[in-house]
């Protein structure tokens, strides 16, 4: 964003300082900068603004405009910028730029059905061929509507399995009732399905587009990269089902997101699996396989082994202790996953600029550059998770596990976060010791809470994936910056050409 003129009266007494933590860098030949506690704080600076940031330290606005030779009237229109922005701090500037007000959301995990056919080594769902119950349905309506009458706005529903496309018929009824009973309370529906793309049933596609439910699809590689992560039920890979499903959905004149979980198995398939994404112009996440099913090792893709459950055809993974989870990733194993990220976040680099926007779509883990965070998801606060037998847990990876809360349809979500907790407090008050002085707290936060809880009984600890954090979120930004830079091109030469 242009600065924009300010009164140079009003701004040049102010005493005015750098503010802390800032990430700074240049590319395309733009100097930027970033404020990790800001909303939206990556701008571009210019000469004077780079100068002017650069010997902020208690002076005023006019001292340092006169020192940097630098006109007055320059100088304040410049320092409001920063100052929107949080690069610069002191009594009597513009407020930092704040986030659009937004109505009270809740996020709600549908566990849809168990059955699936895809058997992935990293799965940790019981693929028994259950589905949600009709107890279970009424209960997550009436909960639903409790939580429009108290006052909720919106709410998202992510629709998810095993294969949430075998119950297609499930997704449309719950949704299609849900809606038009919180609209007549004054709160918007809105959804997601989260597939393994291998099902696009016809009368789906055109439902899903005229409701404008999105789609995110599992691709964790490119033929037989991907088909290791995700092979069929029985044996034989998927990728090719996927691809198809992929480009029904596009055909439809819908945009699948593509969910990546990157382990041991499909690391080196990074690169080809971008390459794959950016051709076909899809927004995408990378997410390290979450170590929760007792892998030996940080982004294992193994189980701990299996046990029987009494009624069930299939078997279940064991769930081994925290213990059996290393602390950290380091050593040979984690400059390996920086080279891979590395050699992706180049490739994205040189396809920029994006569409869509790589900013408005690309995500890391629950990496957030956007604004600051303290705790790196809405599990057990904003957002829940809800089993085909109305078992309540603060996240999907978690409903298996025991103690589980039960959906009552008498209680809003909101009242029902605080009391699912049977897997600890997943509410991260502040950073541990090891995080406080950390820049990129604000935008980690710890990484995934139940790896923390898993791992030290607690989620104030560092995330075992930190130091690839601490790699990727600078290049992150530095992508952002380039989007950035792009953009502002772009709009001087529609004004040369006007």
């Amino acid at each position: 964003m242009a600065p924009r003129p300010h009164d140079a009266a009003e701004l040049a007494p102010v005493a005015v300082r750098r503010a802390d933590l800032l990430l700074e860098g240049s590319v395309a030949g733009r100097r930027y900068v970033h404020n990790p506690r800001g909303f939206e704080a990556v701008g571009l600076l210019s000469q004077a603004a780079g100068a002017l940031l650069d010997h902020a330290d208690g002076r005023t606005v006019g001292a340092l405009a006169h020192q940097l030779a630098i006109p007055l009237e320059r100088a304040c229109t410049e320092v409001a910028y920063l100052a929107r922005n949080g690069f610069l701090v002191g009594d009597g500037l513009p407020p930092p730029r704040r986030p659009p007000p937004s109505p009270p959301r809740f996020d709600l995990w549908v566990h849809v059905t168990n059955a699936c056919d895809l058997d992935c080594p990293h799965c940790y769902i019981e693929k028994d061929g259950r589905s949600l119950t009709d107890d279970t349905a009424r209960a997550l309506h009436d909960t639903l509507l409790r939580t429009a009458r108290e006052g909720v706005r919106a709410v998202h529903l992510r629709f998810a399995g095993g294969e949430a496309m075998l119950r297609f018929d499930l997704v449309r009824r719950l949704f299609d009732d849900a809606r038009e009973a919180l609209a007549r309370e004054g709160c918007a529906l809105t959804a997601a399905v989260l597939t393994n793309g291998t099902h696009t049933p016809d009368e789906a596609l055109a439902w899903m587009r005229d409701r404008r439910i999105g789609v995110s699809v599992s691709i964790d590689g490119v033929g037989a990269a991907h088909d290791a992560m995700r092979p069929r039920v029985g044996g034989g890979g998927s990728f090719e089902r996927v691809e198809r499903g992929v480009a029904r959905y596009r055909d439809a004149g819908l945009e699948p997101f593509a969910l990546v979980t990157v382990s041991k198995r499909n690391l080196d398939a990074m690169p080809a699996l971008t390459d794959w994404l950016l051709a076909r112009r899809m927004g995408f996440r990378y997410s390290l396989v979450r170590d929760l099913e007792g892998g030996d090792a940080l982004l294992d893709a193994r189980s701990a082994g299996w046990r029987a459950l009494p009624g069930l055809v299939q078997l279940r993974r064991k769930v081994a202790p925290a213990s059996a989870s290393p602390a950290m990733l380091s050593g040979e194993a984690l400059a390996h996953v920086l080279r891979v990220f590395d050699d992706c976040y180049d490739r994205i680099e040189r396809a920029m600029p994006l569409a869509p926007s790589f900013r408005r779509t690309h995500r890391f883990c629950d990496l957030e550059w956007k604004r600051p965070i303290r705790k790196a998801c809405g599990a057990g606060e904003g957002s829940l998770a809800v089993a085909h037998d109305g078992r309540v847990s603060p996240c999907q990876a978690a409903l298996h596990h025991d103690g589980a809360s039960t959906l009552a349809g008498a209680v809003a979500l909101p009242a029902l976060a605080p009391t699912v907790s049977q897997l600890g407090d997943f509410r991260r008050h502040a950073p541990g010791d090891a995080c406080a002085s950390c820049r990129f707290r604000h935008s980690c936060a710890g990484g995934c809470p139940l790896m923390l809880y898993r791992r030290d009984g607690r989620v104030d600890g560092r995330s075992p994936y930190c130091e690839v954090f601490r790699a990727v979120l600078p290049r992150i930004v530095r992508l952002v910056a380039l989007e950035l830079v792009h953009e502002q091109r772009a709009r001087e030469a529609t004004v040369r050409r006007a």
